[in-house]
């Protein structure tokens, strides 16, 4: 059995508006199946600098599943572009030391509903590329699997339906597209 190690923020705890839930890891538990351990330690609002420090207590796993960045990347309360970048790579490199992980996935940021004022007004496309593009390079650097988040999202048809009304966290659309996608990353490791 191949344990499965989930570390982000509010996205992989799919939050719905009101809590965190656990719909993410059990559409990743249903289709994956038996086969996987799905295990879920993300932290809700938090940015690469607040989970630094608990890097050391990631449990052992096969194969981890990193996703962090859209909280990183809000101008209201996210950190500089060059923090994230410093903060992912050193996050990634200690993780996969503590894990033991063989193999390791880098999410980019999620993308808000830029048609949403309440949401829009804290992330910019333009930023988001950027965040998104250090993903990207840490991922090369870490030997890691890089999947665009971002740009995968920003090509969807109508992304709102894929997002609850806050315009960031996803709907069951949302979080049944998520689980495909990483099942997909996930599976095409063996």
């Amino acid at each position: 059995m191949k344990k499965v190690l989930l570390f982000g923020d509010s996205i992989f705890n799919a939050y719905d508006g009101s809590r965190d839930t656990t719909r993410l890891t059990d559409a990743l538990k249903k289709r994956l199946g038996d086969d996987y351990e799905i295990v879920n330690v993300s932290t809700s609002g938090a940015t690469t600098a607040d989970v630094l420090p608990r890097v050391d207590s990631l449990p052992a796993c096969d194969v981890l599943v990193v996703e962090f960045g859209t909280n990183d990347a809000s101008n209201d309360w996210g950190i500089s572009l060059y923090d994230y970048q410093e903060n992912l790579e050193s996050l990634l490199k200690k993780a996969q030391k503590v894990t033991g992980a063989s193999d390791t996935i880098v999410l980019s940021p999620s993308m808000p509903d830029f048609n949403n004022p309440e949401i829009s007004k804290f992330y910019s496309l333009e930023g988001l590329d950027q965040y998104a593009e250090a993903a990207q390079r840490d991922a090369g650097k870490t030997n890691s699997f890089f999947f665009d988040l971002t740009h995968k999202m920003e090509r969807l048809q109508d992304l709102p339906s894929f997002l609850t009304e806050d315009g960031q966290h996803y709907s069951e659309k949302g979080i049944s597209w998520l689980a495909d996608v990483l099942t997909n990353e996930i599976t095409n490791l063996d």
